[in-house]
């Protein structure tokens, strides 16, 4: 009969990054030895509170599955003699395994007969299998940062004060560092009698929801959303939580409650991202706005103590915001004593990269780039004037007093000073977009402004980071260079940027004095090759399609994307197919040619004149399609060239005896696979039915 398994860790205080990976690691690693251990089960749920982790285990059989195997032994010539006697290798290898030669089997393999002896291992009971495999689950564990305690070398994300494992009614033996499981667990720390015995696994939840426990994650952010949203709507107001703030808070508390708080109305006067950013930040409170969107003088806090006492909590929450944002009021008007300009000078004190000098030294940097980037994707004029002025501008916010309390916010507070000493909006805004997309799935730049700024910070980022050693290495990127050079790509394929990125790579390296400038060069241009395959890859595009375009090397993104995009939806379309096999029967035989130019004069047969015309009279509607990005249009032109190709084949023996005529038919056909060559490389392309 099947029996219910629980395993609870009890710790001090997890912090919320500890739990998440201690609740993902739990999870994979038991299943992964009941797996092993040949246990079968039914659902696995997962608890977990900043006291403990838990692991319960619906339906556990209450022994292994049996486990049959084949052991390969000796070949049977090996084993047996002519007469088909058994040899002392087959003597020898049953009574290894604690059998008889007539349980020995000759079965046919790749590499000819071979005597195997099956043996089933009987299951054993669960009692027996379950402490071996609880002990290993409670070692296997691995946080990024962990500590031990006492005398012991166990290592855990906090010291471990407990363990509860129960199979069923009964206590499986397991342990770490002398501490022993047994079934009392621990209720909430101020609120309970403290240990609480268990008589069975599916007792716990309640258990401990009497002992003021909320175990289930889901049962918990459920209060905290009901309890928010209540008492906002209650005083006309609405909550504002990121959804990374809820979780987090969530993992803070074992028994929420939700109060409100307020604090003296003057302090709204200050920018409303500096005061969100002091009450999540820090204090992990959630703003609130009226039901016109604008921020109110209310907090709401969650908190784990006692409700009884909520007036004490009220006002010790609210002491100590205020004091943060007295603070956060102070850093705005003292630093708007110098303007962002007056703030560049001190950048010079500042140091970006030991081996890449100082923020001022970047900033130059990123003039000179943002000036020859506007060139390139030709958004010169006003556009370039205001990107350069927000380089110039860009690290400024950088010493400033509220920055350096809230490091989260720079950008943000550059944007919010600029605009305070006057700078145009767009120029503000491209100070604080310079860092966007600021993770995956964030938004992108919404000015081109801040596109150019942006893309040169990246690229600035990335040929430094080359230049000085600092390159990806398997799964470490320390510096987020992979995430970077996506987010190079994406602000050029999602606005539209046309950009060669060899070229802006020669632009970026261009201010750095690197000894071995044309290997950076190189190294940085095929990291980014390949990371715009990625990307590519990523979005969905067959990979044969992505090798196509990309063949010819790094190029313009923007360009790129559109080309795959003409491509897809012509093999959605069935256009490609017929593409496709004008080209391979081209490509195929070209490469049997000598490279010799072509020769009008041999070209004897009406069909090879006609194809060559219109080779020749294709070349401008296909380069002003391509220049124009009318990619569609330009495999519409390259398809007019199938029924020439086709009729050639059709009438023209190509390989024949005359080898000046066959060399230019070679050529002929080089000639048009050059053409689509200026598509896409369509040797790349799995065949199009």
């Amino acid at each position: 009969m099947a029996r219910d398994l629980l395993l609870e860790i009890g710790t001090e205080e997890l912090p919320w990054g500890a739990q998440e990976v201690g609740r993902e690691q739990l999870a994979e690693n038991a299943l992964s030895l009941l797996r092993r251990g040949r246990l079968e089960h039914g659902p696995v749920e997962i608890f977990s509170t900043p006291r403990r982790l838990a692991l319960l285990v619906r339906g556990l059989e209450e022994r292994q599955a049996d486990f049959e195997e084949l052991v390969k032994g000796p070949s049977r010539s090996a084993a047996f003699d002519a007469e088909g006697r058994p040899t002392r290798a087959a003597e020898g290898f049953a009574r290894s395994r604690g059998a008889g030669v007539e349980d020995l089997e000759v079965r046919e393999t790749e590499k000819g007969e071979f005597v195997f002896l099956r043996r089933v291992q009987q299951g054993k009971p669960a009692g027996e299998v379950l402490p071996g495999l609880l002990d290993e689950l409670l070692a296997s564990f691995s946080f990024p940062k962990s500590m031990r305690w006492g005398s012991g070398e166990f290592r855990f994300a906090r010291p471990v004060r407990w363990l509860l494992a129960l199979y069923g009614g009964e206590v499986v033996p397991c342990g770490i560092e002398g501490l022993r499981s047994g079934r009392h667990t621990r209720g909430h720390r101020f609120l309970s009698g403290g240990s609480l015995e268990l008589p069975d696994p599916l007792s716990y939840l309640e258990k401990l929801r009497g002992a003021c426990v909320l175990a289930s994650r889901e049962e918990r952010r459920e209060a905290v959303l009901e309890q928010m949203e209540r008492a906002c709507r209650e005083n006309g107001l609405r909550p504002v939580y990121p959804a990374e703030l809820l979780e987090e808070v969530v993992d803070l508390v074992e028994w929420p409650h939700v109060l409100l708080g307020s604090f003296p109305d003057r302090y709204t006067d200050l920018p409303r991202e500096i005061l969100v950013t002091a009450m999540q930040e820090h204090q992990r409170y959630f703003p609130t706005e009226d039901q016109s969107g604008a921020l109110s003088n209310r907090f709401v806090v969650v908190h784990n103590g006692d409700p009884a006492r909520e007036e004490d909590i009220r006002r010790g929450n609210e002491r100590v915001l205020k004091a943060r944002l007295e603070d956060a009021e102070f850093f705005y008007r003292e630093d708007g004593k110098l303007t962002l300009e007056e703030r560049r000078e001190s950048l010079k004190k500042v140091v970006y990269q030991a081996r890449l000098g100082t923020y001022f030294d970047k900033v130059e940097r990123l003039e000179s780039l943002v000036r020859g980037l506007a060139q390139s994707v030709h958004l010169e004029g006003e556009t370039a004037r205001r990107a350069c002025r927000a380089a110039r501008l860009a690290k400024s916010d950088l010493v400033t007093a509220m920055v350096i309390e809230f490091p989260s916010l720079q950008g943000t507070v550059g944007r919010l000073y600029a605009l305070r000493d006057g700078e145009e909006e767009a120029t503000a805004r491209a100070i604080e977009e310079q860092y966007a997309p600021r993770g995956a799935g964030e938004g992108l730049p919404s000015t081109p402004e801040g596109a150019l700024l942006s893309l040169a910070e990246k690229l600035d980022n990335l040929a430094g980071c080359f230049g000085a050693g600092l390159v990806p290495s398997g799964s470490e990127d320390p510096y987020g260079l992979r995430r970077q050079a996506a987010a190079v790509f994406a602000i050029l394929a999602e606005k539209g940027l046309h950009l060669d990125l060899r070229r802006a790579v020669g632009q970026a390296l261009e201010p750095y004095s690197f000894p071995d400038r044309e290997t950076v060069e190189g190294q940085l241009q095929e990291f980014l090759r390949q990371r715009l395959r990625h990307y590519l890859l990523n979005r969905g595009f067959p990979y044969d399609l992505v090798g196509a375009v990309l063949q010819s090397g790094l190029g313009d993104p923007a360009d790129a994307l559109q080309r795959l995009l003409a491509l897809q939806e012509a093999r959605e379309e069935g256009r490609l197919g017929k593409i496709y096999t004008a080209f391979e029967r081209c490509y195929n035989l070209s490469l049997k040619g000598d490279g010799r130019a072509l020769d009008e004069a041999l070209l004897r047969e009406e069909v090879e004149r006609d194809l060559h015309s219109r080779a020749v009279w294709v070349q401008e509607p296909l380069r002003e399609a391509l220049d124009a990005g009318d990619h569609r249009g330009a495999l519409e032109v390259l398809a007019g060239l199938a029924p020439a190709v086709d009729a050639l084949f059709e009438k023209v023996f190509i390989m024949g005896e005359e080898e000046d005529l066959r060399l230019n038919r070679l050529a002929l056909l080089a000639e048009v696979v050059a053409l689509f060559m200026e598509m896409a490389d369509f040797s790349q392309l799995v065949a199009e039915a």
